[in-house]
């Protein structure tokens, strides 16, 4: 498993980075998003140390010391580089099928942040790695703009190691909102009405054409497909479960809730209720997949 090597510019300043990373939105996003959003998610690349998958991580998986991780879509390179930091040995690969698609691709940025080249063109679909080559897999907020998503889940099973886990974040589309063009949005809106939708509100609908629908419950449905080899947490539902346990929400009505899923006799349908209610609005999905050692 060997970086992708070329010749390798000096590494970027955050003001060389900030530049391309506005270009880069300018470019393939326009139409998509307004100017302020994408100014804002610039400011969050620049902002961002790793820190949020790593925390989510900890409550369910230890990350080995020198571990090895594959960031699947891993756009300008900055959760790589956040690996990178922490002396883990991570890679990345990028379709870079975005938009409407420009002179400047993501991962000429990637490969700008980095002195020692580790990242790569590919299909998660098809990793370019041997079985059993990563302790972990990532895939933040991808699997909403992968067509064939059993695949990639698979792929990325192949090249994972015994005892190594998978992350997958990507946004709920039974909620009311559309998270790349940040408009609101019906639950599982057909795209024929979506796209005269966002013609009247003056967006460009290239990007609708390149996301594929993903629920909490169908993501499930798929990593329950890999079979009894591995252990999935959806880290939402736990964490929701927890606070009912420990009756620590700050929100009111979110504590009468958990009180009555405490309650004899009605309680558990309370809970099958909430459980549903959480799945129709939570923002998005949060999974963790970890390989059993036994079945190496």
């Amino acid at each position: 498993m060997k970086p992708v090597s070329s010749h390798t510019p000096a590494p970027l300043s955050e003001e060389e980075l900030r530049g391309l990373l506005e270009r880069y939105r300018r470019e393939n996003w326009q139409g998509i998003q307004t100017p302020e959003w994408q100014s804002k998610i610039v400011d969050d690349i620049l902002r961002d140390d790793g820190e949020g998958v790593f925390n989510q991580l900890a409550s369910v998986w230890t990350v080995p010391e020198g571990a090895t991780v594959l960031d699947i879509g891993s756009g300008a390179g900055t959760f790589v580089l956040a690996c990178r930091r922490r002396g883990l040995n991570a890679f990345g690969i990028e379709p870079d099928r975005i938009g409407q698609g420009g002179s400047l691709i993501s991962i000429q940025i990637a490969r700008r942040r980095l002195e020692n080249q580790a990242f790569a063109v590919a299909l998660g679909e098809q990793l370019p790695f041997r079985d059993r080559s990563f302790d972990l897999v990532t895939m933040n907020q991808v699997m909403e703009h992968v067509s064939e998503q059993k695949a990639v889940l698979f792929e990325a099973a192949r090249v994972l190691k015994p005892g190594g886990a998978i992350y997958i974040a990507c946004p709920n589309y039974l909620r009311f909102y559309e998270s790349h063009y940040k408009i609101f949005w019906l639950p599982l809106f057909p795209k024929s009405f979506g796209r005269l939708y966002l013609r009247a509100r003056g967006r460009n609908s290239v990007l609708l054409d390149q996301l594929t629908y993903t629920t909490n419950g169908r993501l499930r449905k798929l990593l329950g497909k890999l079979g009894p080899g591995y252990t999935m947490m959806d880290l939402h539902r736990d964490r929701f479960l927890e606070k009912c346990k420990r009756g620590t929400f700050s929100v009111l009505r979110a504590r009468f809730v958990s009180k009555m899923m405490r309650l004899p006799f009605i309680g558990s349908v309370v809970s099958v209720v909430a459980l549903y209610f959480l799945r129709c609005t939570e923002g998005g999905s949060e999974m963790v997949v970890v390989r059993e050692k036994h079945k190496a």
